[in-house]
């Protein structure tokens, strides 16, 4: 078979289409592969960070839950004989802030003292509830597992024991919340409510729901679920997992050690995903003038046949983004239409180099500080392990971020968070890498840097951002923790180290520095 009587020019032109085609469609590929990535791991990060902060503020309300019983013992632990007093206590328990939906003063065997609200309970009434029982057996402070009550409502009990100066036990003050209704879990998880389709609900360690947006639900034993599961085991993460409905979820969890209950959040993968298709199409016809001029390029420069241009052609069909430049430029391109073609080419490789190079960058840089993300994160740390190259990381956290969110909305949150991005590069070194790994949360990477001279960065910064006014907030403070990691050294447990330091510096006043010792 020959093709010496074939026009060569159709030849060149349809060989430029497959090419431009097959190159243009790897391209849409890889860049949608990249973008899908992008997406599902953003989805499962905001989800594991939401159920995070979930967690901690259920854990939060049910510690503060006890410590205002345990207050109230202190109060009435020497009237314990005086009813008036019980009751006015009792009514101020439930009513101080509507966390518990019932208050019961129960004495050492077990009958009722005093309860607020009294439509519930009368005083004498003995209580036969799981969670009384447990309370009065115990004889410590606890939160109850979830059990019917014997007017219906699923309940949590929540107790602590009274004792006199000697020690002997005259009973317990107890706190009732009701699932079945809305309350306290209710609003906790509302507090950090997502509006793109994001749906919570909390589990306790028997798989029983004890929060459910479909109230219905709330009772009810999750069945086969991947993230329940690794929350029966105290874990945390993120992963995606198929819920009951057989709908493909990307869902974060986190543990609530107190109670060994977990939080669960979770958005649709159809949902995440969505966006993806409207980016590809606007990227192609963003692409789709420079390809058409390309196409009209070649086929005038297909007039002539010649060396050159039998070189630029063979280049096109061995064309990669590492060498094709370089053996292009070579090519001695000594007339007019030749050198068209090899410019054609080299911006052509150019605008996909620069192009998949933004998606790289966007795949590593945090849309809105511009500071770096995880990912770029975890690809430095494996750059340093490679080098056994020690380091020095500053991690630090806004004081007070959910208050400034809470008082002046979520776009004076996002200003504070780039506001401080750019006192981070301020006092950043050449070298020095900054991430933000999420929320409020910062981290500093010094290479070859000393405790003490990663100490003194920290002070400077701290100084630096107490020194900057961001209106309308005022002044903003930040808590920061310092740690060092040897050459190869666990560059993990330094980080983990720094975290732990900088919620020292929280729990020790905030606004100020926690350093590892020298």
């Amino acid at each position: 078979m020959t093709f010496k009587h074939i026009d060569l020019r159709k030849i060149i032109l349809v060989f430029a289409l497959v090419t431009a085609g097959v190159t243009l469609a790897n391209s849409f590929y890889a860049a949608r592969q990249v973008q899908h990535q992008v997406l599902v791991d953003n989805a499962l990060e905001a989800n594991r960070a939401y159920a995070a902060k979930v967690a901690s503020s259920i854990e939060a309300f049910l510690l503060s839950a006890q410590q205002q019983l345990a207050y109230s013992v202190g109060q009435m632990r020497h009237d314990f004989d005086d009813p008036r007093l019980l009751h006015a206590e009792a009514r101020r328990i439930q009513e101080q802030d509507q966390g518990f939906n019932a208050i019961t003063v129960v004495d050492a065997t077990g009958h009722v003292l005093a309860a607020w609200p009294p439509s519930l309970l009368h005083d004498g009434q003995a209580l036969t509830s799981s969670g009384a029982e447990h309370a009065l057996n115990s004889r410590v402070p606890l939160i109850s597992d979830a059990y019917t009550s014997s007017t219906g409502n699923l309940v949590v009990f929540i107790s602590h024991p009274v004792f006199d100066d000697q020690q002997r036990y005259l009973g317990f003050v107890g706190g009732a919340v009701y699932l079945r209704e809305k309350g306290i879990l209710h609003t906790l998880i509302s507090n950090h409510f997502y509006r793109d389709g994001t749906l919570s609900y909390v589990v306790d360690n028997n798989r029983r729901l004890l929060y459910h947006p479909q109230f219905d639900r709330v009772g009810s034993v999750v069945g086969a679920n991947l993230a329940v599961d690794a929350l029966l085991t105290g874990d945390s993460g993120a992963m995606p997992v198929i819920n009951s409905q057989g709908v493909e979820m990307l869902a974060g969890y986190a543990s609530i050690p107190l109670t060994r209950w977990g939080v669960v959040s979770q958005k649709p993968y159809r949902d995440t995903v969505a966006p993806l298709d409207s980016l590809m199409w606007k990227m192609l016809w963003g692409t789709a003038p420079v390809g058409l001029l390309g196409l009209v390029g070649i086929w005038w420069m297909t007039r002539l046949i010649s060396r050159p241009l039998r070189q630029l052609a063979d280049n096109a069909n061995a064309m990669d983004p590492g060498s094709s430049p370089e053996r292009i430029g070579s090519v001695r391109a000594w007339y007019f239409e030749a050198d068209h073609i090899k410019r054609a080419l080299l911006r052509g490789i150019h605008l996909m180099q620069e192009r998949m190079g933004r998606l790289n960058l966007q795949a590593q840089t945090d849309p809105l500080t511009g500071l770096f993300n995880r990912r770029a994160l975890d690809e430095a740390l494996a750059v340093m392990d490679s080098r056994r190259q020690p380091f020095a990381v500053i991690a630090l956290d806004i004081d007070h971020f959910k208050a400034i969110n809470d008082s002046h909305g979520h776009d004076v949150g996002d200003e504070v968070l780039a506001r401080l991005a750019g006192v981070l590069r301020e006092c950043s070194r050449e070298g020095d890498l900054a991430f933000r790994l999420g929320g409020e949360e910062f981290l500093l990477l010094l290479p070859e840097t000393s405790i003490a001279a990663a100490g003194d960065i920290a002070e400077r910064l701290r100084r630096q951002v107490v020194a900057t006014r961001i209106e309308p907030v005022g002044q903003v403070t930040v808590s920061l923790g310092v740690a060092r990691c040897a050459a190869g050294g666990d560059a993990s447990e330094a980080i983990k180290r720094a975290d732990a330091l900088m919620y020292a510096a929280k729990q020790a006043g905030r606004n100020r520095v926690a350093s590892q010792p020298g």
